[in-house]
């Protein structure tokens, strides 16, 4: 019984903090589908990661808040330069993305050669350390999360500006910069991207945001499961509990493409 407690005092805050994730980054993945720049996300994060290890450069064992704010500022800045090319086409829009991606991983690595600690640094923000944050994290996170949710709502633009797009990958940012330095790089590009993937190939378009927060939902009970049962790593057994939704969801498309294929040839 004592044991028991232990294992929930540790991974409630974790999990409440997944719900929040889920709640915010599907949103985020959503609106990323419709705007047609897939790695938006993994670019934005990564310019995330290359704030923070600014922070650690410039200061000796900076506290969570300068690093946060650091990954905000660096976040906020290439969320500007991207949304600034967004009325651009899809094939350019998907290219600059991928140069800001190859720039910010580039002076990631330059900055993590001049620390002593560099691949501890690289680790925690791939993979977070999710099962460690409290429940003042928790509440933190989910309030920032909270505002941007309403600010969403309340200042819903629906013609595409420069300064709707600002609003849009500046948020993102804000939201992105707050989840890295929580669950790592890898579990909030999966937030964003898998379940809404997944949804896309298993569901009406109508009800692509519920089916893929239930998508995300399940993959985390899953992968939290596993991990207390079997003393797994928490993030990268959701990702990879999350990831194979999507491939389970992609045979079952693929077998429906088939009959489909089948039927026009025998009529």
């Amino acid at each position: 019984m004592h044991e028991l407690k232990d294992i929930l005092s540790l991974i409630l805050p974790a999990f409440f903090i997944s719900l929040s994730l889920i709640l915010i980054h599907v949103y985020f993945g959503t609106k990323i589908f419709e705007r047609g720049v897939i790695f938006a996300d993994i670019a934005i994060a990564q310019s995330a990661f290359l704030g923070s290890s600014i922070a650690f450069l410039l200061f000796d064992n900076p506290s969570k808040e300068l690093t946060y704010l650091f990954g905000v500022l660096s976040s906020v800045l290439f969320g500007l330069l991207i949304s600034s090319q967004m009325k651009r086409e899809v094939v350019f829009k998907e290219g600059f993305i991928g140069v800001i991606y190859a720039l910010t991983s580039s002076l990631s690595i330059i900055v993590l050669s001049k620390l002593g600690r560099e691949s501890e640094h690289i680790r925690y923000m791939l993979t977070g350390n999710i099962l460690f944050v409290s429940w003042e994290d928790v509440i933190k996170a989910s309030l920032i999360y909270l505002v941007i949710g309403i600010l969403h709502i309340i200042f819903k633009m629906k013609k595409e500006s420069f300064v709707s797009e600002f609003f849009f990958f500046s948020t993102f940012g804000l939201v992105v910069s707050s989840s890295v330095s929580l669950a790592g790089v890898l579990l909030v590009f999966s937030y964003l991207i898998v379940p809404v993937l997944t949804s896309k190939l298993l569901f009406s378009p109508r009800y692509t945001l519920l089916s893929s927060y239930l998508i995300a939902l399940i993959s985390t009970i899953i992968g939290f499961t596993l991990s207390v049962v079997n003393d797994l790593p928490t993030a990268p057994t959701v990702i990879s509990v999350c990831i194979l939704f999507f491939f389970i969801a992609l045979f079952i498309d693929s077998i429906k493409n088939l009959k489909k294929k089948k039927q026009k040839l025998s009529s």
